[in-house]
């Protein structure tokens, strides 16, 4: 795998006409408000941070931002306590993101401005209320691929992506570490304390929002210096790790439904989770967890275009990986340009090693901390072959050799 190749490959993706301001921009009736523009945002800068280009359209969408957004600075229609719409929580999180990913690269006032009434007139109103999430999910329809409002229950318009909402802590987590204030603190507190308590499998929530939220609690913590907040992110990660990750250290979308998809958007958190943790706690497991996500899930996930896209969730009952959807352009293709940041932000944590040794790993092969596995279609001959038990094995390849027709009946073994 080439690094280099796949940030290059992303960012070509991101030249294309779904990133531009005619599509980033949503109609009024999108459902996910502040979703698409936020993501856009930042994965532009996540890329400028990468290799100092921007994207032809970068700063058409950064000044265009002024003629889309309401009244009150954010995405969508103006916070009402008595229809809390959690995908419009969890989409101004990304447009929050970028506009801090902004004003952090370029020291741009206006756009901490539109952060801060972000936060003053959307965030502070729902933070009072997430303690009265619902918890009882009946009539509530899973999520498919896409997620959509399914149901009202009391005052929530509530997602087919259960507990989207909480990926408001990832945003809300950030801005507090750059504007930390008393009355933030005293929200974020019991929001906090009850997206802790709540039962993921039981819920089947959504890995991506679990993991986005984790990361933004870590940020509190960072900021804090609460002891019980660092335990609590290792607690339901570790929850994560036993229950949501497949043998490739990709994830299962939801809690508890492996037979259903990966989604690179989770594997992102989960690999700047697992590189954060490491840097905070010198754990070895984490150092090793951010290794074999980057390694084994981040390739394969890669399509021939440079976007990103959801694969079959690899299980000892189902141990081969192949593409599910072709692309995720609406989140994963621009979710991937923040993993490829924490890559290049934490190079010599993904070095390779001088002599790496094959060993096993219960039915896995690693060559150091990356998984060996039989190209079942034999689309990879041109790659370096490992002959072990009688099987000749590869690493986790990406896609970027393949056409899209092959890249469809890609087909690899990862369990033996």
């Amino acid at each position: 795998m080439n690094p280099e190749e796949l940030i290059e490959r992303n960012f070509e993706r991101l030249k294309d006409e779904p990133y531009r301001p005619a599509r980033v921009f949503r109609e009024p009736t999108y459902d996910w408000p502040g979703d698409m523009e936020g993501r856009a945002m930042l994965a532009f800068v996540c890329h400028y941070l990468i290799h100092g280009k921007k994207v032809p359209q970068f700063d058409e969408v950064f000044r265009d931002n002024d003629l889309h957004v309401n009244q009150d600075g954010y995405y969508g229609a103006l916070f009402n306590p008595e229809a809390i719409d959690e995908q419009q929580l969890a989409g101004n999180s990304w447009y929050l993101r970028g506009l801090l990913a902004y004003g952090d690269a370029f020291r741009d006032s206006k756009a901490y401005a539109y952060a801060k009434s972000t936060i003053e007139k959307l965030y502070k109103p729902a933070l009072k209320v997430f303690p009265q999430y619902p918890v009882q999910r009946d009539g509530v329809v899973l999520g498919g691929v896409y997620g959509n409002l399914s149901a009202q229950l009391g005052k929530w318009k509530l997602s087919s992506d259960i507990g989207c909402a909480f990926i408001a802590l990832d945003g809300i987590g950030h801005y507090y570490q750059h504007f930390p204030d008393q009355e933030l603190h005293d929200l974020l507190v019991p929001a906090i304390d009850f997206f802790l308590g709540l039962d993921r499998e039981g819920l089947h929530a959504q890995s991506h929002g679990t993991l986005s939220a984790l990361r933004g609690i870590l940020c509190f913590y960072e900021q804090t210096k609460e002891e019980r907040y660092l335990v609590a992110v290792e607690k339901v990660f570790r929850l994560y790790r036993e229950k949501a990750v497949t043998l490739n250290y990709d994830c299962y979308n939801w809690f508890g439904r492996p037979e259903t998809w990966s989604e690179p958007c989770a594997v992102t958190d989960s690999l700047i989770l697992a590189t954060k943790l490491y840097k905070i706690t010198k754990k070895e497991e984490y150092r090793i967890l951010a290794r074999r996500v980057f390694f084994n899930a981040f390739p394969f996930s890669l399509r021939p275009n440079g976007g990103a896209g959801p694969n079959s969730c690899t299980t000892l009952e189902a141990p081969c990986l192949h593409i599910v959807y072709d692309e995720a352009f609406q989140c994963c293709t621009m979710r991937y340009a923040e993993g490829l940041l924490n890559y290049h932000e934490n190079q010599e944590l993904f070095q390779e090693e001088a002599n790496p040794l094959i060993h096993q790993e219960g039915t896995r092969y690693f060559r150091s901390d990356h998984l060996l596995c039989e190209d079942v279609e034999n689309l990879y001959p041109q790659v370096p072959h490992y002959e072990i038990d009688g099987k000749s094995l590869i690493e986790i390849p990406t896609m970027t050799s393949l056409s899209w027709d092959e890249a469809r009946r890609a087909k690899i073994k990862v369990s033996f």
